[in-house]
């Protein structure tokens, strides 16, 4: 099977494709990326069964082309970064809708093909009562998750109207190698390294459920072979954390005292104050679970940022 990852030089996308090698019937994969700020061209693995092609989602003649060389598509390219869309947000809706709206199209035409499109847990906007489920109505509560919520509506109804092969999986937060330090754990070891306190949002409260992303990878690629069309997945793990949690570990495992290693500043419009997600029907339809605790995760992360200043120091 010949696979397509856009924003395969991505955070997710970089360990994605790194397991898709390892499944003996991919025989190629086809990288497409655009190579921002975010990509780690460098994590990712030589082998001659990749093909690395630089563009955007949103050049219809090179996705056409390339989703004509594949079997199947694992939708990656995005951007993530909430206080960035809540700063401006046209970047957003060009690359997570418009961008995903290009390439339905090229589906569509060509038909025959999978597409596995990855989304997040934000599109359900803040967990009140129950953690999430598939079924959870969509809220979206900022610009970057609107954008999510409107591509995840794009390819419901290209389901639906075109029959299209598709399967969605939303990831809760994820951490580990190569996540590009604007997101709070990586940010955090890198402003602590630096002798710098870590910048918490208002009182540091806000709960998250956390994965690895050698994890959510895993989970991904059992959405591609094991999904059933037309469905969603949510690929999470088991730990809820606040964020003032998640910085105190850090500063633990660095040696430094809670009290000298955080700041607070304001809050962000429209944070949400917790997303907790319910991942029984994937563990259960999928056979995925995690492998790797939060914990050890976390103790990997901080060791290997550590020892790659030459990620981050750019």
């Amino acid at each position: 099977m010949r696979v397509l990852v856009t924003g395969g030089l991505g955070f997710v996308g970089v360990h994605t494709v790194e397991q898709l090698l390892r499944t003996r019937h991919v025989t190629e994969v086809t990288v497409l990326d655009s190579i921002r700020y975010t990509a780690a061209p460098q994590a990712l693995p030589a082998s001659q069964r990749i093909r690395f092609v630089q563009g955007t989602v949103l050049n219809a003649e090179l996705v056409t082309t390339l989703v004509a060389g594949c079997e199947a598509v694992i939708h990656l390219a995005a951007e993530t970064f909430v206080d960035a869309s809540i700063a401006d947000d046209g970047l957003f809706v060009d690359t997570n809708i418009n961008g995903t709206a290009v390439l339905l199209r090229a589906l569509r035409a060509l038909g025959g093909r999978r597409l596995l499109h990855v989304s997040t847990d934000e599109v359900f906007g803040e967990a009140t009562g129950r953690p999430f489920t598939e079924s959870t109505p969509y809220r979206p509560r900022n610009p970057y998750a609107a954008t999510k919520a409107a591509a995840d509506h794009l390819v419901r109804a290209y389901t639906i109207t075109h029959g299209l092969d598709a399967v969605i999986c939303h990831c809760s937060n994820l951490f580990g190698r190569w996540q590009y330090p604007e997101k709070l754990i990586p940010v955090t070891v890198t402003r602590l390294l630096r002798g710098e306190r870590a910048r918490i949002y208002g009182t540091g409260q806000q709960s998250r459920t956390w994965l690895h992303v050698t994890d959510a990878a895993a989970g991904l690629i059992a959405g591609l072979e094991r999904g059933v069309g037309g469905e969603s997945y949510l690929i999470s793990g088991d730990r809820e954390l606040t964020t003032l949690d998640v910085v105190s570990r850090i500063a633990a495992q660095l040696g430094i005292p809670a009290a000298e290693a955080v700041s607070f500043v304001a809050d962000r419009p429209g944070h949400d104050y917790r997303y907790a997600v319910d991942g029984d029907k994937t563990r259960c339809e999928l056979g995925w679970v995690p492998a790797i605790d939060f914990e050890t995760g976390l103790e990997e992360t901080v060791i290997w940022t550590a020892n790659h200043e030459g990620w981050w120091l750019r």
